[in-house]
């Protein structure tokens, strides 16, 4: 919900007080959303509606809604992609409460260097492919691949030279990461916390077709 209302706040240009507004409450309590703390009862669905109207996200349609897990994302860890050989619909898939626009992948939370916004074991919703600019999710959390073949759950900021940047944590665990190459970049859509997540075991056929990464 956090990811989910900072996108309702960027697509409708809305600032927290609005959003207070527009579902009865007051903007600390939008704050208080935005660290982590979980909206409930009426306020949720009014939260829910708002980012349908918004076409952030769907209602479900008769299946369940599965996205498929392409593998881990470090947060304090060092993922290597290159030895995960994912299969196209990943190692595994999870089920949502609602459904989401665009070709989105989840990635399953490695370390604690992003607590207590994303917890180890949690997924996170980020897009296949590239859709704004690295430049243009400066300051934002966000999934990346960086040009050594590392993958990280990191906030992007500006690096001393052009096209390079640093990686910070959430909490100040890991030390920044800095001036890395970024060949793919995807904001945070959702995350799911780990009590929250419902994994679907997918088809033989996909599990035989790669390995998880041992590292």
């Amino acid at each position: 919900m956090s990811d989910l209302i900072q996108a309702l706040l960027r697509v409708r240009a809305w600032t927290q007080e609005d959003l207070a507004e527009a579902v009865g409450t007051k903007q600390n309590n939008v704050s208080r959303w935005i660290g982590g703390v979980e909206p409930r009862g009426q306020t949720r669905d009014r939260l829910l509606e708002l980012a349908r109207e918004s076409g952030l996200i769907e209602e479900p349609r008769g299946d369940r809604s599965v996205i498929g897990i392409m593998g881990d994302i470090g947060a304090g860890a060092k993922i290597e992609p290159d030895y995960e050989q994912a299969p196209p619909d990943g190692f595994d898939q999870v089920e949502l409460p609602f459904t989401l626009n665009g070709d989105v992948i989840g990635f399953r939370v490695k370390g604690d260097s992003m607590l207590p916004k994303y917890e180890p074991g949690a997924v996170i919703v980020v897009y296949r492919n590239q859709t704004r600019a690295t430049s243009n999710l400066i300051g934002e959390f966000a999934a990346v691949r960086t040009s050594d073949g590392h993958r990280y759950l990191k906030r992007i900021m500006p690096g001393r030279k052009a096209d390079l940047y640093n990686l910070e944590s959430f909490n100040g665990a890991t030390r920044p990461i800095i001036g890395v190459g970024i060949v793919w970049a995807s904001e945070i859509i959702a995350s799911i916390e780990p009590r929250h997540v419902r994994s679907i075991e997918a088809p033989p056929k996909l599990k035989s077709a790669g390995r998880r990464s041992s590292s």
